[in-house]
């Protein structure tokens, strides 16, 4: 199966994924995430990695979009961001892990 034309979709989720972000960190109820890590939140580097599409075994016409992204202190890996999509790009779930 060869997926063509997908290159404008693929940067549309990722950049979706780095607003979800930016809003979970300046989320009024996540201030206790810059006492998670040893550099300021809005000095992290992130790194595309990678977008899964995840089928209903029985309904292929809903499916789910999970957009990784990892999170880098300048040096080493520090976290990870997890954003979940429907195929109506309605926001399903994230998920924010520092190491």
């Amino acid at each position: 199966m060869k997926i063509e034309g997908m290159q404008q979709v693929l940067l549309l989720l990722y950049s979706r994924a780095k607003q979800k972000f930016e809003e979970c960190i300046n989320d009024e109820g996540n201030k206790f995430l810059k006492d998670e890590v040893s550099v300021s939140l809005y000095e992290i580097v992130i790194i595309e990695k990678d977008i899964k599409i995840v089928f209903s075994q029985r309904d292929f016409e809903q499916y789910l979009f999970e957009i990784s992204l990892v999170l880098f202190d300048g040096q080493k890996e520090i976290g990870k961001y997890l954003y979940i999509e429907n195929e109506k790009e309605e926001a399903i779930d994230d998920s924010l892990v520092f190491y």
